[in-house]
């Protein structure tokens, strides 16, 4: 358990974790902490809502493995979140790395700005 991590070290740090462990329940524009956790390879669990909860069903589906990336937060929450850390903790590492390399595929190919700018020009190309 980090805590606040400095972005100096956020990249190799995130990248040498089995998951990582997004508790956060604030209202989040973008789950930016889930995505980069993907882009390393390293498997995000992420409180089912706000932003977090269309990241992680996008990299659960990405990885075929639907609800087992986030929790119901609320009562219980601590309890559904070790749960659901345990389950992929208790996966061979070989499986969390194919897990892991598949969430990064999504990512690199589908979160890059390239791509969101694309996704832009098509919806106002259509909206014409």
């Amino acid at each position: 358990f980090t805590g606040l991590l400095d972005h100096r070290y956020a990249p190799e740090t995130v990248a040498a974790l089995d998951a990582l462990a997004v508790p956060s329940t604030e209202k989040e524009a973008f789950g930016m902490v889930a995505a980069e956790a993907a882009a390393a390879g390293t498997l995000p669990v992420v409180a089912r809502q706000s932003a977090h909860a269309e990241v992680a069903a996008t990299l659960e589906a990405a990885i075929g493995r639907p609800g087992a990336l986030s929790f119901e937060s609320g009562p219980g929450a601590t309890r559904r979140l070790a749960e659901r850390l345990g389950a992929l903790l208790d996966e061979p590492a070989e499986i969390r790395e194919k897990l892991g390399a598949a969430a990064r595929t999504h990512v690199v190919n589908e979160w890059t700005w390239e791509r969101t700018a694309e996704r832009l020009l098509e919806a106002a190309n259509a909206a014409r």
